[in-house]
């Protein structure tokens, strides 16, 4: 059964080259690492918490190079749409990372209410 999804997984990767017309040679290094980044998941080991924060963590990170890299103009299409992809993958990390955030901060004030170093 693994084996199976680790067939489909390359093959939907293939797929998606082909439909652009590409080869993975001709993708830039951007796109082979995202690609690199894709084909991992698509075929490792079952989806954790921490695999899935990292990531979007790294999905966060090429859609913020995107839209400080781009000349878009403020309130474009393209601008909303990348504004809008930051924004959904910040608020999606932050429901990961809250129970350690949420422990942090019970630790912090249980520490200050009892004035424990």
């Amino acid at each position: 059964m693994l084996n199976q999804i680790k067939k489909t997984s390359i093959n939907i990767l293939t797929a998606v080259l082909q439909k652009l017309h590409k080869n993975y040679e001709d993708l830039s290094p951007q796109a082979k690492a995202t690609y690199d980044r894709w084909e991992k998941i698509l075929t490792g080991e079952s989806v954790t918490v921490d695999k899935l924060r990292d990531f979007l963590k790294g999905e966060n990170e090429n859609t913020l190079n995107l839209l400080l890299d781009r000349n878009t103009e403020s309130g474009s299409a393209v601008d909303i749409r990348l504004k809008a992809e930051l924004a959904y993958g910040r608020f999606i990390i932050g429901i990961l990372e809250s129970p350690q955030t949420s422990a942090k901060q019970l630790e912090n004030y249980l520490r200050n209410l009892h004035s424990i170093k």
